[in-house]
């Protein structure tokens, strides 16, 4: 079985009142890993002595005799050299991978730390499951003073892709670009190129959207690789949600156009009723097609190898099958781990903050800023309108195993959706400026009301309920416009195999607190509307644990849910940040490229100067596909530079 889910036991209490927490839970989710816990793709595993590595990667002796033999090193180099090295599956490096394997020339390798991808993944209302569960590295944030304040420890959670697809198997598939004035800011910054005009194409290439007709037709395309449609299955909630918004004044809307202000029902990375990941949409069909791409998962890429004198990556170090392994490009090396293991993998490699990476003992090739201008699409818990049996969509152990196995035959029913998330909604607070551009996100997340109430902790921590069955809705005002910026170091106990420390610096800044308050308060007029009223939904108004002490509904109550009960759509960008070289914040240029260091770029979402007004998985793959152009326009017309490349001292490696 590849797909292991998450260990309840290790989260939950023997006498729990939570049902997420019942042996009727823990056997419905065996269920599913028998059922759907292979992949369609080949298996590669491997096992990682994780010690034994660390120990050897941070020794910092590289002198003995494997190393000073010029012939050992072109042996090495000729058996396991590359055009390309993607380092990274995700969103961004699937994309990347196929491109350059567009050019039968070009051999290209495609290094993925986690596994293949699970069938489990590829049904939409299952997307829960899958945090904290094998396919998840599942990280934690550091203690902040400003938010996570109840959550164990401090700490936040962040769901991470550790799979093929990385985040794009893991995500909630919503397809939302951003405001085309973000992008305007970008180029605004010193990023030539990457005006809204510029970008919409590269939008338009890698789509394939099922339901253009519906659509305003300038804004969308056909025949690219990623499959975009409605899901297949609404419950009548979902559109008693829109009613809702519509009766307050917001128009129904494409939120992929110009005009985001409005409700939406969304469209997702889907195709017939279930996921397409970046993995299937855009590695799948080529993968055993083209000869010259070589996949490698379970590949756990520790650093870039960099010609230190020549300041040039020539390869990369991985781990693989118990042993060290490396691997060689002549061309360029391509970071695509994303916002949290990109900065990693550079800071490993000698690129970054020169006084951390001094602190941990590794030697400085280049002092930037990696790991800095963190930020994310911020949300709270708390939020909670409950249901009556009349419209609940809760169900019976039985029901559900039923709708599994109809699932499995069909790819239709409830599973083949997400239940309420499939509505959008943005609108402006009285803080935005902005005249046509929003500041809050609605999302409405399936909920269990009475388990929230009970324990609003563990509720969260043992979620596995798929998104089709629920008995009310988390609101979630989603702030889309953070000024708080965080960053990221290395872990100095164990930098290698470590988790990375994510200071995320939640709420730093008293205007996104301010903003997600008004976004609260937003949301209440909803149950003033007729169509709320036909849902039967009332505000379940019992104070949480950490804000007990507060009048419930006030300002200062839901400041305190805020920060104590903080959460995220997952959406962490910026820590390889693109600006001109005059940027003394930026990591790469307009071109990706990593500013004094030949022949490495780093292309996913850590690349973004500030974050798009929407959900961050279409404007990675934006990202892929444009920096991909960059590469071929290099290669296939810049000859000067490839034969620079190919005169490069080899032997002058960092070791």
């Amino acid at each position: 079985m590849l797909w292991v889910p998450q260990d309840l036991s290790q989260v939950c209490q023997v006498h729990t009142t939570v049902t997420s927490c019942a042996p009727a839970n823990v056997i419905f989710l065996n269920l599913i890993a028998q059922i759907f816990g292979s992949s369609r793709d080949k298996q590669t595993s491997a096992q990682t002595n994780q010690y034994e590595f660390s120990k050897f990667i941070l020794g910092g002796d590289y002198t003995h005799e494997y190393f000073e033999n010029p012939e050992n090193i072109k042996k090495e180099i000729k058996e396991n050299e590359f055009d390309f090295i993607v380092v990274g599956a995700g969103s961004a490096g699937c994309v990347v991978a196929n491109r350059l394997s567009e050019i039968p020339e070009w051999k290209v390798l495609l290094l993925e730390a986690g596994s293949e991808e699970p069938e489990v993944a590829e049904v939409p209302a299952f997307a829960p499951l899958l945090q904290r569960s094998s396919v998840d590295w599942a990280y934690l944030t550091q203690p902040s003073p400003t938010s996570c304040l109840a959550r164990p420890g401090g700490r936040c959670y962040w769901a991470r892709g550790k799979v093929m697809g990385g985040s794009s198997t893991i995500n909630y598939m919503i397809y939302i670009r951003g405001h085309p004035e973000d992008y305007d800011e970008w180029e605004a910054m010193g990023n030539h190129g990457w005006n809204y005009d510029n970008v919409l194409s590269y939008f338009i290439k890698s789509e394939d959207n099922k339901n253009k007709d519906h659509l305003n037709f300038f804004f969308h395309g056909q025949g690219g690789y990623q499959s975009v449609e409605y899901f297949p299955y609404q419950d009548k909630n979902v559109f008693r949600i829109i009613d809702g918004f519509k009766e307050l004044g917001l128009p129904e809307v494409d939120q992929n156009t110009d005009d985001l202000i409005g409700v939406s029902l969304l469209q997702g990375t889907i195709h017939a009723g279930e996921r397409l990941s970046t993995n299937g949409a855009f590695i799948r069909p080529i993968r055993k097609k083209r000869s010259n791409l070589v996949v490698k998962t379970n590949a756990h890429v520790v650093r870039v190898l960099i010609d230190k004198r020549s300041k040039t990556a020539v390869g990369v170090e991985y781990y693989l099958k118990k042993r060290i392994q490396r691997a060689f490009a002549k061309k360029e090396i391509i970071i695509s781990a994303g916002a949290i293991n990109s900065p990693k993998i550079l800071m490993l490699s000698g690129v970054g903050p020169e006084s951390h990476l001094k602190k941990i003992g590794l030697h400085v090739i280049e002092n930037l800023p990696v790991g800095y201008n963190l930020h994310d699409h911020t949300t709270i818990d708390g939020v909670l309108f409950a249901l009556t049996n009349k419209t609940a969509t809760s169900v019976a152990d039985e029901k559900k195993k039923f709708d599994v196995f109809r699932y499995k035959k069909t790819h239709s029913g409830p599973l083949s959706a997400t239940g309420p998330l499939q509505v959008s909604a943005m609108v402006k607070t009285k803080y935005e400026k902005s005249r046509s551009r929003p500041d809050i996100q609605y999302s409405f997340d399936a909920a269990n009301v009475k388990n929230f109430i009970t324990d609003p902790i563990l509720t969260a921590e043992s979620n596995s309920n798929p998104l089709a069955y629920y008995d009310g809705f988390m609101v979630r005002p989603i702030l889309l416009i953070p000024e708080s910026r965080g960053y990221i170091l290395l872990n100095t106990t164990n930098p290698v195999y470590g988790a990375p420390l994510i200071f995320a610096n939640t709420f730093k800044e008293r205007i996104d607190l301010l903003r997600v308050v008004e976004g609260v308060k937003q949301s209440l007029n909803l149950l003033q509307t007729k169509s709320f009223n036909k849902l039967h939904a009332t505000i379940a108004d019992t104070p949480l644990p950490a804000c007990k002490h507060l009048q419930f509904g006030t300002d200062e109550y839901w400041s305190c849910v805020a920060t104590s009960y903080t959460a995220t759509i997952f959406h962490p960008v910026g820590t390889c940040k693109m600006g001109p070289k005059h940027d003394k914040a930026a990591v790469v240029d307009p071109r990706l490229r990593v500013h004094g260091i030949k022949n490495l770029r780093v292309i996913d979402a850590s690349i973004m100067p500030k974050i798009p007004r929407g959900n961050t998985n279409a404007p990675t793959i934006m990202i892929a596909e444009k920096g991909s152009d960059y590469i071929k326009f290099r290669w296939l017309h810049d000859k000067t530079s490839f034969e620079q490349t190919q005169n490069k001292n080899v032997f002058s490696l960092y070791y």
